[in-house]
């Protein structure tokens, strides 16, 4: 049953660009909110160049949303099956779930907060930014990024093609082998001293992967104070 729930996730991963079958519900020129009651099949944020569309969703239910141009949808609760970031766009998650949600093209995606997310991508030149809330799987494809520095990752790391993910925290290590999954792991502590472990899902994953070690608070601290008696010296 695990490796029938794995190569399931992973086609999930490697799906690309959604393609909108249904009419869409509603498109958005001007800032606008999304809110508890509200039910949209597809829903498009789009600019009304020179201004920028902001849309703030703060409840309801949405089957399908992107973000397009150089707009950016703001998630704090709610529902939406699937959620991308698109051109040049962005899409912040603080709170609410969605069950896909990705960057496309040189969208970003950040998620924070109390998000919930069941399968985070990144495609083509996307960046996803992750500090806070949970997600499931994590997979950049391409030339797609993610960047890790908090949050807690349920199942899996999976990488494809070019696609990389960056580590930032404390003691940092990585592994080839081992896991739930056994393609390997990577162990560390985020900023906020959050002890975490997280499975890779392929074994390609491994080399995809990238720490960066930041500098502990008691090391920021004596550097600082280091700097401050230094510059006494000299005055």
């Amino acid at each position: 049953m695990s490796k029938i729930i794995t190569v399931i996730m992973l086609m999930v991963l490697c799906v690309g660009t959604p393609q909108v079958q249904a009419a869409i519900d509603w498109d958005f020129y001007d800032d606008g909110i999304i809110q508890e009651g509200d039910e949209y099949n597809n829903v498009g944020v789009y600019d009304t160049p020179p201004d920028h569309t902001t849309v703030d969703m703060l409840g309801g239910i949405v089957d399908s949303m992107g973000a397009y141009n150089e707009s950016t949808i703001n998630m704090t609760g709610g529902f939406v099956h699937t959620l991308w970031s698109l051109d040049s766009s962005n899409v912040n998650m603080s709170g609410g779930w969605v069950h896909e949600l990705s960057a496309y093209d040189t969208g970003m995606v950040n998620i924070s907060g109390d998000a919930d997310v069941v399968v985070l991508a990144a495609r083509e030149f996307g960046v996803v930014n992750m500090s806070g809330g949970v997600v499931d799987y994590v997979g950049p494809t391409e030339y797609g990024t993610v960047n890790l520095s908090g949050g807690l990752v349920n199942e899996f790391l999976a990488t494809y093609d070019s696609g990389i993910i960056n580590i930032y925290g404390y003691d940092l290590a990585k592994s080839a082998s081992g896991g739930g999954w056994g393609y390997g792991l990577v162990t560390g502590e985020w900023a906020d001293e959050t002890i975490f472990s997280i499975d890779f899902g392929r074994s390609e994953t491994y080399s995809h992967v990238m720490l960066h070690e930041i500098p502990e608070p008691s090391t920021v601290v004596i550097i600082i104070t280091g700097l401050l008696f230094f510059r006494k010296r000299q005055s």
